[in-house]
């Protein structure tokens, strides 16, 4: 260990991003990082939207590979272990629940109580002698802002959930407002670095965003020294991330191809290019999370995630915030998202027509699903965490890696989890129709 992060101390002097990204390349010195498939153990993350969960109400969600059983009462939200400790069969296959704080298996009656998944009364064999023999695994659960958040783990106690959760999650006078939760058929880390990733933002540069907003968006961006990146890696409970900041940025707004200018948009003279564009701070935070200030306007701050699913897929989950000072100023920010800003972030998938990311039809992180999803094959198949070839402005991406792989509390294996073993599910699912919330009420 002394080794290491001698290592990295010397990585890390040098000032040349260039040069620490080609140093860094050769050594890979982020291995953990490379066995995380299925996500990082003993961590906290966001499965799915308060408002999703009425009073009573029940849901299936599949986390890190593991099949979880959401329940609300008494206006808590519960966790457990989505299989009966019986026989196995899924509660979300046929949700049963006779009072507030119980579910029942709809095969043979056993009844446990959601809040700490002790089995309470089998309804075949009343005061059965398996009462108090047999519980389910229950997860800690806390809800914040209109998300819900679940401890992948064995701590106990976990550790703060503010540990896992990007910082300014937690600002006063924030307001927020869940925009989408969508699977997305990538492995989690190819998300995570895409949405941090300052070179593709050229992809976006048609987006109807970009258009409608009028902003200046370069080609790409890159920190040339070290000092254009903060990373955050104090020892203790505080969050674990790195930053890319505001100012410190080379700007890309013109590049020749032969004899072709390629120009970014919204300019209007090349000669006297905006001294600032859409050059803004933006957070990559442990385990999954993405902090992006001022967007999509100025005094809103855009969080998103990327929630392992299992090894291939992951759920991509998006709330915007705002400083909203009153309650008319909130209501009006709500508006604004459901009918002008929302749709122009995102769009549920119905056939876009335009060419992929441009245009109206698509949402400006729309296009980013698709360039996730072209990735996931090389990656998975044909060995591209080996195979890349990084540049200078991969420089935060390989300071992300090395973070995680540092400060991960644990790896995330299927088969070797303290009482019993998540298969991958290889396409079942307890109602055939998969642990998606497509299929969820509104339009998540």
């Amino acid at each position: 260990m002394v080794d290491q992060d001698v290592r990295e101390q010397q990585l890390w002097a040098i000032d040349d991003t260039e040069e620490a990204v080609d140093e860094v390349e050769r050594r890979k010195p982020y291995q953990n990082y490379l066995d995380a498939e299925l996500g990082l153990r003993n961590h906290w993350y966001p499965a799915l939207f308060g408002q999703e969960l009425r009073e009573g109400g029940t849901r299936g969600e599949m986390l890190l590979g593991e099949r979880i059983y959401f329940k609300r009462a008494g206006g808590a939200v519960y966790a457990v272990e989505d299989r009966c400790r019986h026989r196995g069969a899924a509660f979300s296959a046929k949700p049963e629940c006779y009072s507030q704080n119980t579910i029942t298996c709809w095969l043979h009656g056993f009844t446990f109580d959601v809040r700490d998944g002790k089995l309470v009364q089998v309804i075949t064999e009343p005061g059965s002698g398996a009462i108090g023999k047999i519980n389910l695994k229950s997860y800690p659960v806390e809800e914040r802002n209109g998300v819900v958040f679940v401890f992948i783990g064995d701590m106990d106690p976990p550790p703060p959930l503010a540990g896992d959760v990007q910082p300014k999650f937690w600002n006063p006078g924030l307001k927020f407002h869940p925009l989408m939760r969508h699977r997305i058929n990538a492995n989690w880390r190819i998300s995570a670095e895409n949405g941090y990733d300052a070179g593709h933002i050229y992809a976006h540069r048609n987006s109807a965003i970009v258009t409608e907003l009028n902003i200046p968006l370069p080609l790409g961006t890159f920190s040339p020294k070290k000092e254009g990146v903060v990373v955050y890696d104090e020892e203790g409970p505080s969050p674990k991330g790195v930053v890319k900041l505001q100012g410190k940025d080379v700007q890309v707004w013109s590049a020749d191809v032969e004899d072709q200018t390629v120009v970014a948009a919204n300019i209007d003279d090349l000669d006297n290019p905006p001294e600032e564009g859409a050059d803004i701070d933006v957070g990559l935070f442990m385990p999954c999370g993405l902090e992006v200030d001022w967007f999509p306007m100025p005094g809103m701050i855009h969080f998103e995630w990327y929630v392992p699913i299992d090894e291939t897929s992951h759920m991509y989950i998006i709330t915007q915030s705002k400083y909203c000072e009153t309650e008319e100023e909130e209501r009006a920010f709500h508006e604004e998202c459901e009918n002008w800003l929302g749709p122009l972030v995102w769009k549920q998938p119905n056939g876009q027509t335009d060419y992929p990311g441009d245009g109206p039809t698509w949402g400006f992180n729309n296009f980013d699903s698709f360039g996730r999803e072209q990735l996931e094959h090389v990656y998975a198949k044909e060995d591209w965490w080996q195979e890349e070839r990084l540049y200078r402005p991969d420089y935060i991406i390989v300071r992300w890696r090395m973070l995680v792989a540092k400060h991960m509390r644990g790896i995330q294996k299927r088969g070797a989890l303290k009482r019993g073993n998540w298969a991958n599910t290889d396409g079942w699912s307890p109602d055939g129709k998969g642990y998606s919330p497509r299929r969820a009420p509104g339009h998540w």
